[in-house]
């Protein structure tokens, strides 16, 4: 009832509204070509959806010289108050009266005036493909016409669920993991497909990964991941134990958000089947704690544990960059076999099993602490030329070259080996 009673508030100021932002983006459009005659630097934003991803991506081309933002509708318990700029919410202003009119000028107006705020003030907007600022009003589908009247580009790229369209996806074992975890995909495939579609058809770049690509009819630009990772941060400050699994215990950590996706219940038995044999194995699981603590229980793990049904995501690239050993699948060669020839992936020294492997893959990785540090090191160095700030913002200044600037640029270039 609340969502809908909002949404007649949100329609009953379209009439307003959408003059009001045509209006803006017009003004707008004229300093947006000056801006790029002159060779002024693109001004970033990035939001909505609080994915932390964007945090990184913000932080790599601020340390690279652009001006960022994000910008996200909410904030997650599992994020710290720091992890993004600003709440669209905050765009509200002052709480007014309880007058027809205050309630018009406050939430209301909100999403609207963050827009039109943007307009003004940012150059490239970086979505994902359930929607941008405009997603939770009438104006949502319009939203990439009225960026593109301001002069101003869009780049779209896919975080998970955004682009899920289950009955596109060929890994059976992939897809009863999201049907899992999320019920209601199936049913809702003909919404998110008009999402696709929409930016797939608009967007002025579709930047893909590994992982989220099978589903979108276009892409520009398929990197491993898009996204960065802070090595500063995420740098080795404590020694592994050095455990043997007889001379002391193995810790083994696994952070799962969403444990039918990430193949957990393979892991539960294959640490209990080693312990039954008397192997000295611990699984430190994380499930729905800040950032924070995992990155603390992380650099005292032995071996993370990323995700064994497919690819590799965020947590991987934490413990490689920690220089811990990584479990995760990438024996899927209908995935993989493209990347491994045009991309380095082959060089990516995560240990890849599946879930029937699993438990002698960890069997292997516990017995032999000398063999955990080696891959623990090369990970380390793969992280940094791969996904580290420096690399990832290469990378995106091609993007924004060619994005931005109109040059003949191939950003795909920086991938292959």
């Amino acid at each position: 009832m609340a969502r809908l009673r909002r949404w007649v508030l949100w329609a009953a100021v379209l009439p307003i509204a959408f003059p009001w932002l045509v209006a803006t983006a017009v003004w707008v459009r004229r300093d947006s070509a000056m801006r790029r005659r002159r060779g002024d630097r693109p001004r970033l934003v990035y939001g909505p959806i609080p994915i932390v991803s964007i945090k990184y991506m913000s932080e790599a081309m601020r340390q690279a010289g652009y001006e960022t933002l994000t910008l996200v509708h909410e904030i997650y318990a599992i994020h710290g108050p720091a992890d993004f700029d600003r709440v669209v919410d905050s765009f509200s202003g002052p709480p007014g009266g309880r007058s027809i009119l205050a309630r018009l000028r406050g939430r209301t107006m909100t999403d609207y005036a963050a827009f039109a705020w943007l307009l003004r003030h940012y150059d490239v907007f970086h979505f994902f493909f359930d929607g941008g600022f405009l997603r939770r009003t009438p104006l949502r589908l319009l939203e990439v016409q009225l960026l593109h009247l301001a002069g101003k580009k869009v780049i779209a790229m896919p975080y998970g669920s955004d682009v899920a369209i289950p009955s596109q996806i060929q890994s059976v074992e992939w897809r009863d993991g999201l049907l899992v975890e999320y019920p209601d995909l199936g049913r809702n495939e003909a919404r998110r497909q008009r999402w696709i579609d929409y930016f797939c058809a608009r967007a002025d770049y579709v930047v893909a990964c590994l992982v989220h690509f099978e589903t979108l009819p276009r892409w520009d630009l398929l990197p491993i991941h898009y996204y960065p990772i802070d090595t500063d941060a995420w740098a080795p400050r404590e020694t592994s134990s050095g455990h043997d699994g007889r001379s002391g215990s193995v810790v083994v950590l696994h952070a799962p958000n969403h444990r039918a996706l990430k193949g957990t219940d393979a892991l539960l038995k294959a640490c209990e089947e080693l312990q039954d044999e008397g192997c000295q194995v611990s699984l430190r699981l994380l499930e729905r704690v800040p950032n924070e603590q995992v990155h603390r229980e992380m650099e005292r793990a032995d071996i993370v544990a990323d995700q064994f049904i497919l690819g590799y995501a965020l947590t991987a690239m934490e413990g490689m960059s920690l220089e811990k050993p990584v479990l995760s699948n990438l024996s899927d060669d209908r995935y993989y076999a493209r990347f491994r020839n045009q991309t380095r992936l082959g060089d990516c020294p995560i240990v890849s099993t599946t879930p029937s492997d699993l438990k002698e893959t960890l069997r292997r990785l516990v017995t032999q602490p000398a063999l955990r540090a080696e891959i623990g090191t090369a990970g380390r160095r793969y992280v940094i030329r791969e996904h580290s700030y420096a690399a990832m913002a290469h990378l995106w200044d091609a993007i924004y070259r060619r994005v931005w600037y109109g040059e003949d640029i191939d950003p795909g270039a920086q991938l292959r080996a």
